[in-house]
């Protein structure tokens, strides 16, 4: 990874911004939570991604291997951190038992969750390779 620091940054930000969106639509509705992550999370995971391709200076040739590494670190990222918060977190500030069927329970929409940071990769790395080979 050309950038460990960057794109462990990068993440939080781009968590943080789901996790705040999540908690303040799940109260109202939880399948509304979802449909708003799932709208969120692409424009904000996406420019995150395109970001971090931009500000590593990755070369064309490095960007498949980047991409890869990248999406890679963000889901075990995510999945652990979903793991702290979800099932440690939460529960002591709500003074509830541990939920350790967590990932049972949000299924599929916390797998599909996961499935959309590799397509976003990959995706975001297509269009920092377009706007690299326009001439300027």
């Amino acid at each position: 990874m050309k950038n460990f620091r960057l794109s462990f940054r990068l993440f939080l930000i781009g968590y943080l911004i789901a996790t705040i969106v999540g908690f303040s639509i799940y109260y109202i509705n939880v399948y509304l939570m979802w449909i708003s992550i799932f709208t969120l999370m692409p424009v904000i995971f996406g420019y995150l991604f395109y970001s971090y391709l931009k500000k590593a200076k990755c070369k064309i040739s490095e960007t498949i291997k980047e991409t890869n590494r990248l999406v890679v670190l963000w889901i075990i990222l995510s999945f652990l951190l979903d793991a702290v918060v979800y099932i440690i977190i939460v529960p002591i500030i709500y003074r509830h038992k541990s939920n350790w069927t967590f990932f049972i329970d949000q299924s599929p929409w916390i797998w599909l969750n996961y499935m959309t940071l590799l397509i976003l990769g990959h995706v975001s790395r297509f269009i920092y390779l377009k706007k690299l080979k326009k001439p300027t």
